[in-house]
């Protein structure tokens, strides 16, 4: 979209009568048909058999769902987030995206297992079920590039959290910033390493301290001080929405897995994060939104060397199914089978070309959207 286009919904005036014009939803609807266009003519080449798309987002699902239409070349979907559940407002335009992914979807890819059932259950509804198959959020162990950590030495005992910041998170990570006032804590250090900006924060109630550190990093600075924390923090907000709070996988975890460092989960107890978390016993897992016990637990991980090595050893066998191996052959198991084809040697499937509505839009307009739990135009 042009930079002039409004980002926000505005009033426009006809005498004395006010009509809201629902820019962001019109914003989105245009840019979803020029990507359909040009999704499009790239799958009408004889070697493109097939498009996936990667929600979350919208623009680019309802772009993919258009492309489909016209190409008639399958569709797969990948969900990193639960769709319609998320979302505010009416929500007319995303249940219409998600009849037509129920209809042309051929395998849907989600994020856990319960996300998998929920979409199950969710598409069966609308009278088809594509083959939904759960794909853990992948890990390699790429070379990033090395940097220094943003932990200065007089901020130590650090914890750690890495990551976006939005109603996921907020309420936990406030109730562990109540929490530093414990005398467990009294001299531990919180560092939220995140590219939420600082206003963005402050409307969730969460601002700089004496003992609260917020920064920006690049991708490998934020691994550095994942594997230089003393403790790292992974959680999932108690007042989060049912569908995300039960089926979402923080996409930072087998980064945590990875890091070598105790982890601290502050989940509810009917969250995917906790019930993960207890079933490998990879991290200490606080259940209950209680800044004494958070608090508590936090200083048995400070304390107990042994406890931390249980932790770390039971971490790296649970990031086995995040390695990218596994995770590309689930991922080419489910393309084969969405292009009529069988996994050749290696995972991969066998001369399957399959296109991207992001990738065909990359040079065609700048997303400016950002996160879509924070700024994305809202078609719903």
């Amino acid at each position: 979209m042009p930079s002039w286009w409004p980002i926000e919904d505005t009033d426009v005036r006809f005498g004395h009568r006010a009509v809201r014009l629902r820019a962001r939803a019109i914003g989105n609807v245009l840019i979803a048909l020029r990507v359909a266009f040009a999704t499009a003519r790239e799958l009408r080449k004889a070697d493109v058999r097939a498009l996936l798309v990667v929600y979350p987002k919208q623009h680019f699902l309802l772009a993919a769902c258009l492309a489909s239409l016209m190409s008639r070349k399958p569709l797969l979907v990948y969900f990193m987030d639960v769709y319609v559940e998320g979302l505010e407002g009416g929500r007319r335009i995303a249940r219409m995206i998600e009849r037509i992914v129920a209809s042309r979807a051929v395998v849907v890819f989600a994020m856990s297992g319960p996300h998998r059932e929920h979409l199950e259950r969710t598409l069966t509804r609308r009278g088809r079920t594509p083959v939904v198959i759960e794909l853990p959020h992948p890990y390699e162990d790429e070379d990033i590039g090395a940097e220094g950590t943003s932990i200065a030495p007089d901020a130590r005992p650090a914890v750690v959290f890495t990551g976006a910041i939005y109603d996921a998170q907020a309420e936990a990570i406030r109730r562990l910033t109540a929490a530093l006032v414990a005398p467990e804590l009294a001299h531990v250090h919180l560092h939220l390493i995140t590219q939420t900006s600082l206003s963005d924060l402050a409307k969730h109630g969460i601002e700089p301290s004496e003992r609260v550190h917020i920064a920006t990093a690049t991708r490998a600075a934020a691994r550095s001080a994942q594997r230089a924390a003393d403790v790292l923090f992974l959680p999932i907000a108690f007042d989060a929405k049912k569908h995300v709070r039960r089926t979402a996988s923080p996409s930072k975890t087998p980064e945590y897995l990875a890091a070598g460092r105790p982890i601290l989960v502050h989940a509810p107890p009917d969250s995917y994060l906790a019930r993960y978390a207890s079933q490998f016993g990879f991290a200490e897992v606080v259940d209950r939104p209680s800044e004494r016990e958070l608090a508590a637990a936090a200083r048995r991980l400070l304390d107990d060397p042994e406890r931390r090595g249980q932790l770390a050893a039971r971490a790296e066998r649970a990031l086995e199914r995040h390695r990218a191996a596994p995770v590309a052959a689930a991922l080419a198991a489910g393309v084969a089978r969405a292009v009529g084809s069988r996994p050749a040697a290696h995972g991969r499937p066998q001369s399957a070309d399959i296109s991207s509505a992001k990738e065909t839009s990359r040079d065609q307009h700048a997303d400016g959207i950002g996160n879509a739990h924070q700024r994305e135009l809202d078609v719903s």
